[in-house]
C-alpha cells in the first residue's frame, strides 16, 4: 500500500502535493480546535469556538493569525492594523520586527533594504497580501495538475510578485501610515470583563461591548472607563469595591470614581487623574540676560509653582534699592555686577564704594563707572550724591529749570561690604581728622535711602548683616526692598534680614551662589513676606566686555566732576548738611577726584553689536581677601586699618568674659565708681571701641573688683 502510494507521489508530484495541501489545512484546523478544547478543559480556553472567523480555513484564506484565539493584526489592503503585544512568538517577533525596522529606518534609507525590513513584519502584513502569498502553492498545483505549466509560472509568479510587493511596499511598510497601537478595549477589556461579569452577574452569553467601554489610550489624563450596571445588582460598598478593584488594578496611573445608579439607566465610570508635577530643580549655573529697561534688573532664576522664573528687580516700584547679604565668598558682589552692569548697559552712571580694594575690580577703569577705595574718597563721593539727588529733585518739580532737567542722568551707588565702610568711614573720622561726636555721614546715607527714588538716584548694598545701625534704622532699612542673603545663614541673620516671623528657607549651600530673595510680596500660603530660593546669574567673566560696550559715560563723570544740574542752592544747601568739607578739595575731603575709565569701544547704535562673551560658566569664585591698610585724604598712605567692636560685638569675640547684658551692667556700675569708660566712636545709633580700648577698661575694672574683695 504505501509502496504504491510512494509511486504515484513519484509520478505525480503536483497531484500530491495538491492533495496534502487539501488534506492538510483541514486536519491542521481539526488539530487546533481540538487543542482549543483541551485547554478549556483545563480552564486555559474557551469551551468552544465562539466565532465563525475563528475556523482554521478561514483564517487560511483570509491571511490572518493561523494559531487561535484573537488576532493578532486587523490589517487589510487599506487598513495598517494593530500592533497586539502578547506572550506568543508570533507577536513577539513582529513587535521586535517593528522596532528594528524603525532604528534601520533611522540609520539605513535604501529602498532596497527598507523592502527586505518590512517583508519580515509578516503579522503586520495587510490580510489580503498575506492570502495571496499563501494561496501561491495552491494555485500552482491546481495549474500543474492540469497540464498548464507555462500558466502556472507565470501566475505563481504574477500573484507572488503582486502579494510580495502589495505588503512591503503599501502605506504601513514605506510609512504612508502605521499600524496603530491596540486600544485599551483590546489590551484590557478581556482580562478586564472576566472579572467584572461575575460581580456584576451578568449572563456569560453577553456581549461585553454592551456593558464595559474603555477609552482607546488608558494612559492620558482624561481617559474614561464606563461600566453599564444591572438594573437588579444589589451593589453596596463591598460591591462598589470590588468593582472598583477589577478597574482600576489593571490600568495604570490613579482614577476617580463616580457612581451613577439614581437614574434609570445606572452606570460608573472612572476618570484617570492627571499625574502630579513634578517641581523643577533650579539650574546650577544661570546666564545674564539684559533688560533694555533701566528699571528691571535681571538677577537669576527661581521655582515658581511647577516652572521656573526669571528673578528680576523692579526699581521704579515699591523695591526703588537693593541689597545682597552673606557670608565672605558666598557672591554678594557677583550678584552686585549684575546691577553695575545692568546699570551701565541702558545708561546709567555708576558710583562703586569699595573699601575692600579689589571686590569689584573688573569694573575698574571703565567708563561711567568710578571706583571710590579710600574713606575719605568714599565720604566725598557720598556727599557729592547726595547733592545730585537734591539738586535733581529740584529740577523735575515744577519750579525746576528745564536746562538742568535736560541735563539729568540715572545714577546708582554701590557700596560693597557696606559695614567695613562704615567702620572704616568711622576709624578715618576718629583716628585720621580727629573728628568728635557723631559724623555726619551715616545720616547722610540714610536721607539717601529715603529719597533717592524719585530722583533716580539708587543704591545697590552688600552686607554681611543687616544690622539697623549701618542703614540707619529700621525705616531706612526697609527702602531695600529688594533683598537677598546668599549661602548659610544663621536664625539672628535670618530675623534681621527678612523678620521673626518669616518661614526659614535653606537654600541648598553645596551650589555657589545659591541665596533666599524676597521682593516685598507677600505669601499667598502664610500671608507674610515671601521669601523664596534663587539662582543669581553669574556675569564675571564677561563684566569687562560687557563696560566696554556700554554707551560712554558723560565727560564730566569721568573726569570725576561734579553732576552738571548741582546749583549753587544746592551747594549752600549741603553747607547746612556738613558736606562741603567733606567734598574734593575741601577742608577734609580727598586733594583729587575719582575718575572714570577711558571710552574703550563706541557702540554703533544702528548696529546693535552683542558684546562679546567669555563662554560658559559653572560657579561664583571666592571673592580676595581685604588689604591691610587704607588710603587717606589726598591719597597719602593713612595709618593701618583699625579694628573696631560694639560692645555686644566684643562680648561676642572674646574680648570680654561676659555676655553683652552683664558687660551692660558692669559698664552702668563703672561710672558710680569712678571707672573710666572709654569714649568709643559712635555713628549716632552705636558705639564702637577699639580691641585697646575694651582691654584697658577690663584691666580697670578686674583691679577695682580686687582691691574691693
Amino acid at each position: 500500500m504505501y509502496g504504491d502510494l510512494w509511486a504515484w507521489v513519484v509520478e505525480e508530484p503536483a497531484r500530491a502535493a495538491l492533495t496534502a495541501v487539501m488534506v492538510g489545512i483541514p486536519a491542521a484546523g481539526a488539530l487546533a480546535q481540538q487543542r482549543q478544547k483541551e485547554r478549556a478543559s483545563t480552564g486555559r480556553g474557551r469551551t468552544e469556538p465562539q466565532r465563525a472567523e475563528d475556523n482554521m480555513l478561514v483564517r487560511f484564506l483570509a491571511g490572518r493569525d493561523l494559531k487561535p484565539g484573537d488576532p493578532s493584526s486587523s490589517a487589510s489592503w487599506w487598513h495598517a492594523g494593530e500592533e497586539v503585544v502578547r506572550d506568543r512568538t508570533a507577536a513577539d517577533l513582529a513587535a521586535g520586527a517593528t522596532d528594528a525596522f524603525a532604528k534601520r529606518q533611522r540609520t539605513e534609507r535604501t529602498v532596497l533594504r527598507t523592502i527586505v525590513a518590512g517583508a519580515g513584519q509578516w503579522s503586520c502584513w495587510p490580510g489580503v497580501a498575506r492570502a495571496s502569498v499563501r494561496l501561491v502553492v495552491p494555485a500552482a498545483a491546481v495549474a500543474a495538475w492540469s497540464g498548464w505549466w507555462g500558466v502556472a509560472a507565470a501566475g505563481t509568479g504574477v500573484l507572488s510578485a503582486a502579494g510580495v510587493a502589495a505588503a512591503v511596499t503599501g502605506p504601513a511598510v514605506l510609512r504612508w501610515w502605521r499600524p496603530r497601537p491596540a486600544g485599551a478595549d483590546l489590551v484590557h477589556g478581556p482580562g478586564m470583563w472576566a472579572a467584572l461579569r461575575p460581580a456584576l452577574g451578568v449572563e456569560e452569553a453577553q456581549r461585553r461591548e454592551q456593558w464595559l467601554v474603555l477609552s482607546d489610550d488608558v494612559s492620558v489624563p482624561g481617559a474614561r472607563v464606563v461600566l453599564r450596571l444591572p438594573a437588579g445588582w444589589p451593589g453596596g460598598e463591598a460591591g462598589k469595591r470590588t468593582i472598583t478593584a477589577a478597574v482600576t488594578d489593571r490600568l495604570p496611573g490613579e482614577w476617580s470614581e463616580t457612581w451613577h445608579r439614581a437614574g434609570a439607566a445606572p452606570f460608573a465610570e472612572w476618570i484617570r487623574k492627571a499625574p502630579p508635577r513634578k517641581v523643577p530643580a533650579l539650574p546650577e549655573s544661570v546666564e545674564y540676560k539684559f533688560i533694555r529697561d533701566p528699571y528691571r534688573v535681571y538677577v537669576g532664576q527661581s521655582v515658581q509653582g511647577y516652572d521656573l522664573e526669571d528673578v528680576v528687580i523692579h526699581t521704579k516700584s515699591a523695591t526703588p534699592h537693593f541689597g545682597v547679604g552673606g557670608l565672605t565668598g558666598s557672591g554678594k558682589s557677583t550678584v552686585l555686577y549684575l546691577g553695575v552692569v545692568h546699570a551701565r548697559e541702558n545708561g546709567v552712571l555708576v558710583d562703586i564704594l569699595d573699601t575692600k580694594q579689589n571686590s569689584m575690580a573688573e569694573a575698574e577703569g571703565k567708563s561711567g563707572v568710578r571706583v571710590h577705595k579710600t574713606p575719605a574718597e568714599c565720604v566725598a563721593a557720598l556727599g557729592e550724591y547726595l547733592m545730585s539727588m537734591m539738586a535733581a529733585e529740584t529740577a523735575i518739580g515744577k519750579t525746576g529749570d528745564p536746562a538742568l532737567r535736560r541735563l539729568l542722568v540715572p545714577r546708582l551707588m554701590v557700596a560693597d561690604e557696606l559695614p567695613t565702610m562704615m567702620k572704616m568711614a568711622l576709624i578715618w573720622w576718629k583716628y585720621q581728622i580727629k573728628g568728635r561726636g557723631i559724623p555726619p555721614f551715616a545720616e547722610w546715607f540714610s536721607i539717601g535711602l529715603l529719597q533717592g527714588r524719585s530722583a533716580d538716584h539708587r543704591f545697590g548694598v552688600g552686607a554681611q548683616q543687616w544690622a539697623n545701625a549701618y542703614f540707619g534704622g529700621t525705616m531706612e532699612r526697609a527702602q531695600i526692598g529688594w533683598k537677598a542673603q546668599l549661602g548659610y545663614c544663621d536664625s539672628p541673620s535670618w530675623a534681621v534680614a527678612f523678620g521673626a516671623s518669616t518661614p526659614v528657607v535653606s537654600p541648598d549651600t553645596t551650589v555657589p551662589g545659591r541665596g533666599v530673595f524676597a521682593d516685598g510680596l507677600i505669601n499667598p500660603e502664610t500671608k507674610g513676606l515671601w521669601a523664596r530660593e534663587f539662582q543669581p546669574a553669574y556675569i564675571v567673566p564677561e563684566v569687562s566686555a560687557r563696560l566696554d560696550w556700554a554707551p560712554p559715560a558723560p565727560d564730566w563723570f569721568d573726569a570725576g566732576e561734579r553732576a552738571p544740574w548741582i546749583t549753587a542752592e544746592t551747594v549752600k544747601t549741603a553747607e547746612a548738611l556738613a558736606i562741603g568739607d567733606f567734598l574734593v578739595g575741601g577742608r577734609l575731603g580727598p586733594s583729587r577726584p575719582v575718575q572714570g575709565g577711558p571710552v574703550t569701544l563706541r557702540r554703533n547704535q544702528g548696529v546693535g553689536v552683542v558684546p562679546p562673551r567669555s563662554g560658559e560658566v559653572t560657579g561664583v569664585p571666592v571673592t580676595g581677601g581685604v588689604t591691610a591698610g587704607v588710603t587717606g585724604s589726598g591719597g597719602q598712605a593713612a595709618q593701618p586699618a583699625v579694628e573696631l567692636f560694639s560692645l555686644a560685638e566684643a562680648c561676642t569675640a572674646g574680648l570680654l568674659p561676659w555676655d553683652y547684658a552683664t558687660a551692660k551692667v558692669y559698664k552702668s556700675r563703672s561710672v558710680k565708681r569712678n571707672i573710666a569708660f572709654p569714649e568709643g566712636i559712635p555713628d549716632g545709633r552705636v558705639t564702637y571701641y577699639t580691641r585697646e580700648d575694651i582691654e584697658g577698661w577690663l584691666e580697670r575694672w578686674q583691679a577695682d573688683s580686687q582691691s574691693r574683695a
